[in-house]
Order: C-alpha cells, then sequence, then structure tokens
C-alpha cells in the first residue's frame, strides 16, 4: 500500500472524496489553503483521495488500484465524501463527513498528541 512509505510520526488529512469535482471537496481544499504555513509547520501532510485515482502529498498520482486500497484499509465507499484525520502509522484520529477548519484540524491533532 501507498502508506507504507512514510514515518512512524506522520500526521495525515485524508480527503476522500468521489472526484475532484466534488463541492464538499472544494470547499476542503479551501478551507485548507486559510493556513498553509500553520500545516507545514507541524509536518502535516495532504492525501486527496478519489473514486478512480488520487494524489499524495508531493503531487504524485496514485491508481485506481492504489486508491482503493487505500478506501479498503479506511473501509470508505468511492461515493462517500469524507475528511479523515491520522497519525502514528495512520490510526485515525478523526472522520467526518463534512470539511473542517484547519482550527478544527489543529485542535483534533492537539487533543490526540
Amino acid at each position: 500500500m501507498v502508506l507504507t512509505g512514510y514515518t512512524d510520526d506522520t500526521k495525515a488529512i485524508m480527503i476522500f472524496a468521489p472526484d475532484n469535482r466534488s463541492s464538499l471537496y472544494s470547499q476542503s481544499i479551501t478551507m485548507l489553503t486559510h493556513d498553509p504555513l500553520g500545516l507545514d509547520n507541524r509536518n502535516i501532510i495532504i492525501f486527496e483521495v478519489f473514486s478512480e485515482g488520487g494524489i499524495g502529498p508531493d503531487g504524485e498520482s496514485y491508481t485506481s488500484v492504489e486508491v482503493a486500497s487505500i478506501r479498503r484499509h479506511f473501509n470508505i465507499m468511492p461515493a462517500e465524501f469524507n475528511i479523515l484525520l491520522s497519525h502514528k502509522n495512520f490510526q485515525e484520529i478523526f472522520r467526518s463527513d463534512k470539511p473542517l477548519t484547519v482550527h478544527e484540524i489543529f485542535l483534533k491533532f492537539d487533543e490526540a498528541d
């Protein structure tokens, strides 16, 4: 699985959406751009996972097989929107079916540490 190449202390935001035209996906990306330095300072990486592909934190593309594996790992169906926060070997710490503000995300990570 594509997630195995990251360190034990990786903090990640996983955005699951049917595709990149989803309104909930667009809202999430817009909210995350409000504090890109805060994300960088906290070493939080972002994965964008769609039904037929995805984009990793370094802009790398994921195939439909790779995103199916990620979706299975977190038990998220292809048509669903979810934003999932994880840390320490991609352990889930929070999941929402609505976009989260950067402030909410930081609070969830602080609570988990």
